[in-house]
């Protein structure tokens, strides 16, 4: 059942990351939240995650993502799973704010996940897990039209994991895991106006696991233009 489980903890630490780039999209300066839904799926698991963050200085990241997955199992039945990552990611170069060809980000994050199944129940077991998260990317603007623009990033993350299992005795068995996953992706992002920006980010992330697909569409709520602007 370990490795099953990575494979959703995988899949859902992509799900973060797919789901709340708003800062991605601002110049330094400009503050603003984002709102967005993904979906994902590879070869084990698939699931939805809805993800709520804010901007603050186009420098910073804060994003708290809440995820539900399902995933055939050949030990457990109707296994499902929630989970809960909260992420702060650094925008540490700005393309669209310097001369640099390209922008720099770097994130750190939790996922706490909660698995239910009816088998679990009748043994009267819980079973969870935490993972750590750490990660960068590095992305560059493609102008396709006055209002729409390309954002095509690549990226690597690392996952650390502890497994818990609680048996009905109360006893607790752990086990620790971690997996190194490369992350690419394009999205486009459309400006309704200078404060209203639509976000469809498709993308990928490959482990020596699996091969995930993950799709978000977000909504990005300016505050403020630029200084200078």
């Amino acid at each position: 059942m370990k490795k099953r489980a990575s494979l959703f903890v995988a899949l859902f630490a992509f799900l973060t990351a797919a789901a709340f780039p708003q800062g991605n999209f601002l110049k330094k300066g400009q503050s603003g939240l984002g709102f967005s839904g993904a979906y994902a799926a590879n070869s084990s698991a698939s699931g939805f995650t809805g993800t709520t963050g804010v901007a603050l200085g186009g420098i910073f990241d804060l994003a708290f993502g809440l995820g539900w997955a399902s995933y055939g199992s050949e030990d457990l039945t109707d296994l499902k799973a929630t989970s809960l990552s909260p992420e702060l990611r650094a925008h540490v170069i700005k393309q669209n704010s310097s001369r640099s060809p390209v922008s720099v980000s770097l994130s750190v994050g939790h996922a706490r996940d909660n698995f239910r199944s009816p088998d679990l129940d009748e043994a009267g077991y819980t079973y969870k897990a935490n993972s750590l998260f750490v990660g960068g990317t590095v992305s560059r603007d493609v102008r396709v039209s006055a209002k729409a623009y390309l954002q095509p990033y690549v990226g690597l993350r690392h996952t650390s994991t502890t497994y818990t299992l609680i048996d009905d005795l109360g006893r607790m068995f752990s086990d620790k895991g971690g997996i190194a996953s490369f992350e690419a992706g394009l999205p486009l992002v459309y400006a309704f106006s200078w404060r209203t920006l639509l976000v469809v980010q498709p993308g990928l992330t490959l482990n020596k696991d699996a091969t995930t697909f993950a799709v978000s569409l977000g909504l990005v709520y300016v505050f403020n233009k630029p200084a200078g602007d």
